[in-house]
């Protein structure tokens, strides 16, 4: 059960979830953004303020975004992981995402990053296919070569 405040700009800026919160950070613009793509940076915190992590939803479905940047970014930090956090915030970004319009997301994770595969089953993505980063990918140059795709159907 989420329960969503405060409305700026037909943008949720916290979504209130059981245990964590996604409270916004900031947006993030195309020269900060993966792909060059807009996002709206959340972090993902206890409900007495201590961040845990953070989350983003990139604005936008080109080519590159879908098949291997995903439209959803997260990262849970260290000392937090493995208690379903990822998971969790995923399901609150989920009412954001509807609002701005979105029916259906793409979220991409590397092949051994077996986390992040688990986030995807738990919030019910559907595993699409294992395809190869080309070298014109900005994720190329960070160092992915390969990227699971996940459908996230929102409804």
């Amino acid at each position: 059960m989420s329960r969503r405040l405060l409305n700026h700009n037909g943008v949720t800026e916290t979504v209130m979830g059981d245990d964590i919160a996604l409270v916004m950070n900031r947006m993030l613009n195309e020269n900060e953004a993966l792909e060059r793509i807009p996002a709206y940076l959340f972090d993902i915190v206890f409900h007495d303020g201590t961040r845990i992590g953070q989350i983003d939803l990139r604005l936008g479905e080109t080519k590159t975004l879908v098949l291997y940047g995903g439209q959803v970014g997260y990262g849970i930090d260290r000392a937090h992981r493995g208690h379903g956090y990822a998971a969790a915030a995923c399901l609150l970004l989920r009412e954001v995402a509807l609002d701005v319009g979105f029916r259906e997301l793409w979220i991409t994770c590397n092949p051994d990053n077996s986390a992040s595969i688990k986030t995807c089953e738990r919030i019910g993505a559907q595993f699409v296919e294992q395809v190869e980063v080309p070298p014109s990918c900005e994720l190329y140059g960070r160092g992915d070569r390969e990227k699971l795709r996940f459908l996230w159907r929102l409804r």
